[in-house]
C-alpha cells in the first residue's frame, strides 16, 4: 500500500511537470566572460559547474511557464559576484573571492520565448544586473549556494520580463 501512494505521488509530479515550459540553454564563447573563474581548482571544471547550476536554475523558472512554452537561451557573458585577489602562502600565491557591495553580479544573454505552434513570443537581449544585493544580511543562507545571488537576480528578471507582463 505504501509503494503505490509513493508511486502515485511520483506519477502526479511528473504529470504537472509535463505541462510546465521548458528551457534551452546555450553557452557562447566562454573563455572571453568578465568573470567565471574560481578561487582555486580547475578552471574547466569550475566552469563548467557554474554553467550547469545556472542552466538548471533557467529550467527550474522555466517550469513556471504555460504548458510547450520553450525559453532559449544564450549566455554571452558572466561576471559572478565578488572579485578574485590575490593571497600569498609560503610558498605559492592562491586567489580568494572577496565579496564587496561593488562586486555586484551581472550576466548578459540573449533570450527568446517560443509557443507550442513555433511562434516567437517575445525575445531579445538581457543584460541583467543585481546592484542592490546584500551580502551581510544573507551571509548563512549564501554559505550554502555559490550562486545565490546569479540565482536571485535571474530570479527577479525572469519574473519581471516574463511572467508579470500585462495582457495587450
Amino acid at each position: 500500500m505504501r509503494v503505490q501512494g509513493i508511486l502515485g505521488t511520483v506519477l502526479l509530479a511528473f504529470s504537472f511537470s509535463a505541462l510546465a515550459g521548458t528551457a534551452e540553454v546555450s553557452w557562447k564563447d566562454v573563455d572571453s566572460y568578465t568573470d567565471i573563474r574560481p578561487a582555486d581548482g580547475l578552471k574547466d571544471r569550475y566552469q563548467q559547474k557554474v554553467m550547469d547550476n545556472l542552466t538548471e536554475h533557467f529550467q527550474s523558472l522555466a517550469e513556471k511557464l504555460a504548458e510547450e512554452q520553450k525559453l532559449e537561451i544564450t549566455v554571452t557573458d558572466v561576471d559572478l559576484t565578488g572579485r578574485l585577489e590575490p593571497t600569498f602562502g609560503r610558498s605559492t600565491s592562491n586567489f580568494v573571492r572577496i565579496v564587496r557591495e561593488i562586486d555586484f553580479p551581472r550576466m548578459e544573454f540573449d533570450y527568446r520565448l517560443v509557443g507550442s505552434a513555433g511562434e516567437v513570443l517575445k525575445e531579445g537581449q538581457a543584460n541583467v544586473k543585481n546592484m542592490s544585493f546584500n551580502y551581510d544580511g544573507l551571509a548563512s543562507r549564501v554559505r550554502r549556494n555559490d550562486l545565490y545571488f546569479e540565482e536571485e537576480m535571474l530570479t527577479e528578471w525572469f519574473e519581471e520580463t516574463l511572467l508579470n507582463q500585462p495582457d495587450e
